[in-house]
């Protein structure tokens, strides 16, 4: 009982010795052991198995200058949040159990300097800045930024005087710097470097942060210093790999061959996971031969791929050898290169793009617009929406889809016309062998899958007669040739060993397998094998079912002279848009002028004529080319001569003269309006008899409505009604007419409409007009903003199912026919899957924008087409336009653009109903 009792006081004594209310040296050393080697050791230890997981979930994207720490959201690693979670609970329930900031009952007064300071700082328990900066560090791994910044800063409030505080600057700079701030990561920066002490403590991480910092501005001037420094000095095995392959990557951009040659072999030294070997060697690869020696270079790459081990990486050693290609000016070897990249291209799909996207180019600029459209498709298809470049590629191929559809077109009529002008024999003939060989490619797929690359075949057949494709070389030893087979062969039947019956995948059970007659187990299927495939599912004979027959393919040829006559036109149409945007788009004249040249030449009557021509004047003009220019000048003059595309030829003026005459008439009809609301009448009659004398038809239909008004406030109701007729029968779907209609209606009845005229929509369109030459903005405190002055775009928003190419034709007809020096381009696109876009512009600002909105408005013939999808018309800024991501978004701005452009406006008056849309669709005025 006494032994008991003894234990108990002892028990006792402890537990109130170290309380964190009392600072003895008892509580001290009891808090100090237990936070060090109990709390603060599993918490980093869960730091420390979350850190590593996160390292092996990097994704590397060596496409581009890879992210200096495994926490950067451009990483791609995954947080492991269980363990770091656990590691700021334990750095919380350090600080909370442990953390002793009460005074020693001793006093400072009279003591030694050294006790002072003792008794002076805020903290007594030596661990608890290790607390904060595990927990800081795990906030950082978790990429929760603002509340690792907070716990770095109670570092530096809490211990002012301890050098962990330089450490805790460095971690709030990388915070920032992921955040984007980068104003406030410099001077987190500055004031590590104004007061760090002991710098070597902190070189490398302060080297990593400083390259870090210029990296995240591409700044690789002064970031490759930095990157040296962190890499020689970094004593992480992980960082210091990481850390000499980034200055590889930076000194390539600087051309620093040498510094980044050894980089890399550094990297191979140190033995890194083999991803990052391969691509360190075709780094070094690429650099031991340069532009001067690139067979060197292509030597060393081939021999890589011919590796076993390097099955996987095919796709960035086939991409290389193309680099080698490039420089030596071998577009074609390049691009043979680059299909075999895309063909093992599968497993990386960033690099998978970066191939796709380089392929476009190559098409591109030779001239197939075609198959540049695909492979830009594949390119977005393959790289991440947020990936740099994307949206440029996206804003690029919104210009390139409506040329690739219009050669599309002319592809698919001339072949349609070449078989129906065929024989009745021959066609059938022709039918039976287009049958055939769909059947035989049908087989092959079945044999073999399908090729990735949708236009390898195609471009590769081709190529064997080029000089540059190693002609004349016995296939064993022409290398391309073996590569190109060895990747089809994996693509049929994978990767297999060098040994007797390759093909089969269960050797074992061959004899068992042939004897009882069923499929072998051959992988996909053996080409030799002598016995059926095996019974037909009931699926694939829902799919034979769908496959075209003989009827269906005659079907799709114009065999009538109705039906000639509609092909005919389709090519008429699609030659002239690909020439317009040739020339509007991409600013390739002489591919223009080819097009336009060859509608004239194979259609001489097209209704195309008057507009191609004045497409290869200006065509000339830009090139630019005298002697076409004087010739096609002098066409345009002979054959219309009443034109406006004459009167330019004759003044190059014209079209700013006619834009300045307009302006004038604007302005004539805001006056008039404004005497008209004043009951000047005779005034207001003089300035629209102006207007409708000078034929100028944007604001006809409303010249005509005021002046039939302004002749009833006279008391000429014969005038009044032969005006509201005249109006009705010239412009019968705009809306003024439909007000006119009324008004006679209300005659017929024997009413007075008279009196409610300065209450009707006439108001309300003149102040459509009024609205377009706003120069002022009012301070705007929503998501859009109305800025007049700025560039403006219309936007047309379509249903999903509408007919947007033929309505992309008819604005270009519309474009050209009005606004031929404008400079005006064409773009399709998306909102969500909501609205299909057709983008017109830049106009100069939110005036010279209205005028071409209401010109369209008033010329619904754009939208005659089979499906026109309810156009709703937009005019919209530069900077609101980037602002629209959904369909909430466009709702959000068509009552934006009601309230700002057109203020007192019916919401349907921007909206082209089917009933305003005339059965001939647009052709010319």
């Amino acid at each position: 009982m006494k032994k008991i009792s003894i234990i108990f006081l002892l028990v006792l004594l402890v537990s109130f010795g170290c309380s964190t209310q009392k600072n003895t040296w008892l509580s001290r050393g009891y808090h100090n052991l237990t936070a060090r080697y109990n709390v603060l050791f599993n918490g980093q230890q869960s730091f420390d198995r979350g850190q590593d997981k996160m390292r092996e979930s990097v994704t590397n994207d060596y496409t581009k200058v890879l992210p200096v720490f495994a926490f950067s959201e451009n990483s791609g690693g995954q947080v492991s949040s269980s363990d770091m979670n656990r590691a700021i609970r334990k750095a919380y329930k350090l600080i909370e159990k442990h953390s002793i900031t009460v005074k020693p009952s001793r006093s400072a007064r009279g003591a030694t300097e050294e006790y002072r300071a003792f008794y002076n700082q805020r903290e007594f328990n030596r661990w608890v800045d290790d607390a904060y900066m595990l927990m800081g560090k795990s906030h950082i791994y978790s990429r929760e930024w603002y509340e690792a910044i907070g716990a770095f800063n109670m570092v530096l409030q809490l211990f002012p005087e301890k050098s962990v505080r330089f450490e805790a600057m460095l971690w709030i700079a990388r915070a920032y710097i992921e955040m984007g701030d980068l104003q406030n990561a410099r001077l987190s920066l500055e004031r590590y470097s104004s007061g760090v002490e002991n710098e070597k403590q902190f070189f490398p991480a302060a080297s990593a942060t400083y390259a870090w910092f210029w990296l995240m501005q591409d700044d690789y001037e002064n970031a490759v210093e930095y990157c040296r420094l962190a890499a020689e000095n970094a004593t992480d095995r992980w960082q210091k790999i990481r850390w000499f392959f980034i200055l590889g990557q930076v000194a390539e951009k600087l051309d620093r061959s040498e510094l980044a040659y050894d980089a890399y072999q550094k990297v191979v030294a140190m033995n890194p996971d083999y991803e990052m070997v391969i691509y360190a060697r075709v780094k070094n690869a690429l650099l031991s031969g340069g532009p001067d020696n690139s067979a060197k270079s292509r030597e060393i790459l081939k021999k890589y791929a011919r590796e076993y081990k390097n099955l996987d990486y095919r796709d960035q050693i086939f991409f290389s050898i193309a680099e080698t290609h490039f420089w030596e000016g071998d577009t074609l070897n390049a691009l043979v290169n680059l299909q075999l990249a895309a063909g093992y291209g599968d497993r990386n799909r960033i690099l998978a793009g970066n191939i796709y996207q380089r392929m476009a180019d190559i098409y591109f600029q030779s001239g197939d617009y075609v198959a540049a459209d695909a492979y830009y498709d594949s390119t977005l298809t393959a790289l991440p929406q947020n990936y740099p470049g994307v949206s440029e590629i996206q804003q690029f191929r919104r210009k390139l889809t409506p040329l690739a559809e219009s050669l599309r077109t002319i592809s698919h009529e001339d072949s349609v016309q070449r078989i129906a002008a065929l024989s009745e024999e021959e066609r059938a003939q022709f039918i039976d062998n287009l049958l055939a060989s769909m059947q035989e490619q049908e087989e092959q797929e079945q044999f073999g899958g399908q090729m990735d690359d949708a236009f390898f075949y195609r471009n590769f057949a081709n190529r064997g007669n080029k000089s540059t494709d190693e002609t004349g070389k016995w296939y064993f030893y022409n290398q391309t040739m073996i590569s190109l087979g060895q990747m089809e062969f994996e693509k049929r039947w994978g990767r297999r060993e060098l040994e007797d019956n390759w093909r089969r995948k269960n050797k074992k059970a061959q004899i068992q397998q042939q004897d009882l007659g069923a499929n072998d187990g051959m992988m996909p299927a053996d080409p030799f094998s002598q016995e059926p495939p095996g019974p037909v599912a009931e699926t694939e004979m829902r799919e034979e079912a769908g496959k075209p027959d003989r009827q269906a393919l005659i079907s799709g040829l114009p065999l009538t002279p109705e039906e000639m006559e509609i092909s005919q036109l389709k090519v008429q149409k699609a030659l002239f848009n690909a020439g317009h945007l040739l020339a509007q788009n991409f600013e390739k004249h002489s591919e223009a002028i080819d097009r336009f040249e060859e509608l004239i030449s194979q259609y001489p009557q097209t209704g195309f004529r008057e507009q191609a021509l004045m497409g290869i004047y200006l065509s000339c003009a830009e090139i630019p080319d005298r002697p076409c220019l004087s010739h096609y000048g002098q066409v345009i003059q002979d054959d219309f001569p009443d034109s406006r595309f004459a009167a330019f030829v004759e003044d190059p003026d014209y079209f700013e003269k006619k834009e300045a005459q307009e302006q004038v008439l604007d302005t004539l009809y805001a006056e008039a309006f404004r005497d008209f609301k004043e009951g000047f009448w005779n005034r207001t009659l003089d300035n629209t008899s102006t207007i409708l004398k000078s034929g100028y038809e944007d604001i006809m239909p409303q010249a005509m409505l005021l002046n039939a008004a302004a002749y009833s406030q006279t008391g000429n109701r014969n005038a009044f009604r032969n005006g509201l007729l005249a109006l009705t029968d010239a412009y019968p779907r705009s809306s003024q007419a439909d007000v006119a209609r009324h008004w006679l209606e209300m005659l017929k009845q024997g009413h007075d409409p008279e009196k409610d005229l300065l209450n009707t929509s006439v108001a309300e369109r003149s102040e459509l007009w009024e609205a377009g030459d706003a120069s002022q903005s009012e301070d705007e405190t929503g998501k859009y903003v109305f800025q007049p002055e700025e560039v403006h775009y219309l936007l047309i928003a379509l249903q999903p199912d509408a007919d947007v190419n033929q309505i992309l034709f008819y604005l270009a007809n519309f474009n050209f026919d009005r606004y031929t020096v404008g400079g005006l381009q064409l773009e399709s696109g998306t909102v969500e899957a909501a609205y299909n876009t057709l983008q017109t512009g830049p106009f100069n600002n939110s005036r010279v924008g209205l005028d071409y909105f209401f010109a369209l408005l008033n010329n619904p013939s754009v939208f005659a087409v089979t499906n026109p999808g309810r156009p709703l018309l937009l005019l919209i800024s530069e900077d609101n336009y980037g602002k629209l991501k959904s369909a909430s978004d466009l709702e959000e701005y068509r009552q934006f653009f009601l309230e700002k452009y057109l203020p007192g406006s019916d919401p349907s008056a921007i909206i082209i109903t089917e009933s305003e849309i005339p059965e001939e669709p647009y052709v010319r005025e």
